[in-house]
């Protein structure tokens, strides 16, 4: 028996009676609610995302051929690809939507095939991101066309990226708050490649108006550590890679070819349960796809997050 992310789980979360892993029986992979009768499938990404302070790990896409076989079974149809994602992760950011807004067939493929347990992340069109704002009807296209993820309870956050040349300005920051108006209370992340973006004067302009901040490592420099700040009630963490910049050269394809170490990881996590504690949800994201490079890093962060696998 299994529940869609918008249902039960959330009711669970405020039961008083459930305070610990001790409150809950995982053998053979079941538990049951204190007070029923009635035992429910326990799955550990959303255990964790509602019991661990809601963090919720996943990866930059999902549809890579080459994670065959180091993530998805070779015997795997493509089409059961997302199914199989979301047994294991609890987020997933799709990019696609930078380019075009999604047609409703690809937003209720993503419901069913996610089978509810999954929250999304979506990429502002870059258009958007340019302005001005009500002048044509793209910001509510793309506010509708995700209405159904939203509904279903499925809907995590925007992200909008801004290249070096955003700089930290009035008149750019009235751009980023336009464009949250516009997007008719969708949590909306900010990613600046102008450092000027990436400091306490900044994200105290931004805590005002409660827009999330991304904090990216391997993003604006590799020389300077990853600028790690809370500013509004949903949190974004990705990991890029620490290859050169995307930003200074080339389309940024080489950057993402590049896997992380377990101490590398392993540093990021005090600053990623301080961010869980400043907010309601943090999004944790790897964006290292080549050759499967992603999911094994993502894994290694839900270990280093919630336990190793004997303890799940």
């Amino acid at each position: 028996m299994f529940f869609s992310y918008g249902e039960i789980l959330p009711q669970r979360c405020k039961d008083r009676r459930v305070q610990s892993l001790t409150d809950l029986d995982l053998d053979g992979c079941l538990f049951a609610r204190p007070g029923c009768a009635a035992k429910i499938r326990f799955d550990f990404h959303l255990f964790f995302t509602y019991y661990v302070n809601m963090i919720l790990v996943g990866t930059s896409g999902f549809q890579y051929r080459d994670w065959v076989p180091v993530f998805y079974p070779a015997s795997l149809d493509p089409g059961d690809w997302l199914e199989h994602y979301s047994r294991h992760f609890s987020c997933c950011e799709l990019g696609f939507t930078c380019y075009r807004i999604p047609e409703p067939i690809q937003i209720q493929q993503l419901i069913d095939g996610s089978g509810g347990s999954l929250q999304f992340v979506f990429r502002v069109p870059s258009r958007l991101c340019a302005g001005p704002f009500g002048k044509d009807d793209s910001a509510r296209e793309f506010v509708s066309a995700l209405w159904p993820l939203k509904e279903a309870g499925q809907l995590g956050a925007v992200v909008a990226r801004f290249d070096p040349g955003f700089t930290f300005i009035r008149d750019n920051f009235n751009t980023l708050c336009r464009l949250q108006e516009s997007l008719d209370g969708i949590p909306l992340i900010a990613e600046f490649g102008c450092p000027d973006w990436l400091t306490a004067r900044a994200a105290k302009h931004l805590s005002a108006r409660r827009l999330g901040l991304a904090c990216v490592d391997g993003g604006v420099s590799l020389s300077e550590p990853t600028f790690y700040c809370a500013t509004a009630d949903v949190a974004y963490v990705r990991f890029q890679g620490r290859k050169q910049s995307r930003w200074v050269q080339g389309d940024g394809s080489e950057q993402h070819d590049y896997l992380y170490s377990r101490a590398e990881l392993a540093s990021a996590v005090p600053h990623i349960r301080r961010l869980s504690e400043q907010c309601e949800r943090v999004f944790v994201l790897t964006n290292n796809p080549w050759r499967g490079q992603a999911a094994v890093n993502a894994r290694m962060l839900l270990e280093l997050l919630g336990g190793n696998d004997s303890d799940r």
